[in-house]
């Protein structure tokens, strides 16, 4: 009699667990009608960046079930509080790991390893394969496959001695910039109104009329902050709008102005899925994000793309960690990570680089390539721009490479007289400051050259 009671108290227990969540969530959702509040406490963004799990339709009965689970794990009752207090629950348990049974259990295994008699270099073989194993598996993504995830792993590689507030460390240990880049990716730096956007952008159509007036054309390139690209990996925050400030400019322009404005978000997002696109420890896109935005800005030029898949790559060793120096941080613990190298990209195009010679500086040079198309570019931009270099070197005729702190330069002007094509390129935390003032130099320039065209004009005209 006792045992049967009992298994009626499990059997209770258990529909209870079943049943209680759906049922308590569906009466505070009733209850939300009346008080919004509730809600804003219990079903809150997580801050993942994404759309929720859907079904297939038609219902593709290979992939149901795991699509059903999927559809459920997005919409199950008290979601974001349970994901929450997991994370805050793996964080307080992981502090005092780290800071005292690391080190000692490192210790004891390390004099377990002596006492069983391993040879030095035996383990040290073993442990750089299991090292190098875990690397690939942990970092690298498989070329030409579709839905893999890379990062699926347990390992871990415990960023140290992160000393500066400048850097985020987000899951997985990828690092972020922190500083100004956070107000614009929770949304909270945004341009409000369309009269705000307009003055904003005064000075980007200014240099687009001046461009029409002598003959050359005008892109501006605004590359994607990491964080917009990988949001998955980033601390969990506050999103306020997801929609980005470029986006809204970029929504603007095509609507209002035919000026070139590209913001190659959605691209890197399609390639995401089978290549890495940024770097793991720095800010900067690598080889394939250059690729993309190179091939966005042949598009917009009016030159053929190419496609990814074309070409031959392999991994090279390397590491990266701009923002591990940045943070004031030891990269020692750093593992290895990749880069791809484009083995078969154009061989037969063999450009030539020329250095400026007044100043001499690395920043500031042309190449020519007789293969390429028959346009001079000027691009001038940031950081951003050396991964677009090898993808445009070759495709055209001459390009003329320089870094915005020179824009000022005495030297660049007849750079920009004699270019066909006009390319600015910014990463999107540079855009607010720096493009304007860009146009506004650039436009000083056009403007000198267009008095020189109708001086020059008007002096053969005068002419018998």
């Amino acid at each position: 009699m006792f045992r049967k009671f009992q298994n009626f108290i499990f059997i209770g227990l258990f529909v209870i667990a079943i049943a209680g969540p759906m049922i308590s969530w569906s009466v505070l959702s009733h209850m939300n009608e009346s008080n919004p509040k509730i809600m804003e406490v219990l079903d809150f963004d997580l801050n993942e960046k994404r759309s929720k799990a859907t079904m297939s339709e038609p219902i593709d009965l290979s992939r149901v079930t795991y699509e059903a689970e999927n559809y459920y794990n997005d919409r199950i009752p008290f979601r974001s509080v349970l994901i929450s207090f997991k994370r805050f629950l793996d964080a307080k348990i992981e502090e005092p790991y780290k800071a005292n049974m690391e080190g000692v259990l490192l210790k004891f295994f390390s004099k377990k390893r002596d006492s069983v008699g391993i040879e030095e270099d035996d383990l040290e073989e073993k442990t750089e394969k299991f090292m190098d194993d875990a690397v690939d598996k942990y970092l690298n993504h498989g070329l030409y496959k579709e839905e893999i995830d890379p990062y699926d792993s347990t390992i871990e590689f415990p960023i140290k001695y992160l000393n500066n507030h400048k850097v985020l460390v987000g899951q997985s240990d990828w690092l972020y910039l922190n500083e100004n880049n956070i107000p614009y990716y929770q949304g909270i730096n945004k341009i409000a109104t369309e009269s705000e956007i307009r003055k904003h952008v005064e000075s980007y159509l200014k240099l687009k009329k001046m461009c029409d007036k002598v003959g050359k054309r005008l892109v501006i390139l605004i590359c994607p902050e990491k964080e917009e690209i990988y949001p998955e990996y980033m601390p969990t925050m506050e999103i306020v709008d997801e929609v980005e400030v470029p986006i809204d400019i970029r929504d603007y322009l095509i609507k209002n102005t035919d000026i070139q404005y590209i913001y190659p978000k959605e691209e890197l997002l399609k390639h995401k899925k089978n290549y890495l696109v940024y770097k793991k420890y720095d800010s900067h896109w690598n080889s394939i994000g250059g690729f993309v935005a190179a091939n966005e800005l042949k598009k917009a030029l009016g030159f053929k793309t190419e496609n990814l898949r074309d070409f031959k790559l392999k991994k090279e060793e390397t590491l990266d960690a701009d923002l591990a120096y940045y943070g004031n941080t030891s990269i020692d613990s750093l593992p290895m990570t990749f880069k791809y190298v484009f083995e078969n990209y154009k061989p037969n195009h063999i450009p030539e680089r020329i250095f400026v010679k007044n100043p001499v500086t690395l920043d500031s040079f042309s190449t020519h390539c007789e293969q390429g198309f028959d346009r001079k570019v000027f691009l001038i931009g940031d950081s951003f721009r050396e991964a677009l270099q090898e993808f445009l070197i070759k495709d055209f005729k001459e390009v003329y490479f320089n870094t915005f702190t020179n824009a000022a330069e005495g030297f660049i002007k007849e750079e920009i007289k004699r270019a066909d094509d006009i390319v600015i390129t910014l990463v999107e935390r540079n855009e607010g400051i720096v493009l304007p003032e860009l146009c506004k130099i650039i436009n000083f320039v056009l403007e000198e050259y267009q008095l020189e065209i109708n001086s020059f004009l008007a002096k053969n005209n005068s002419q018998p």
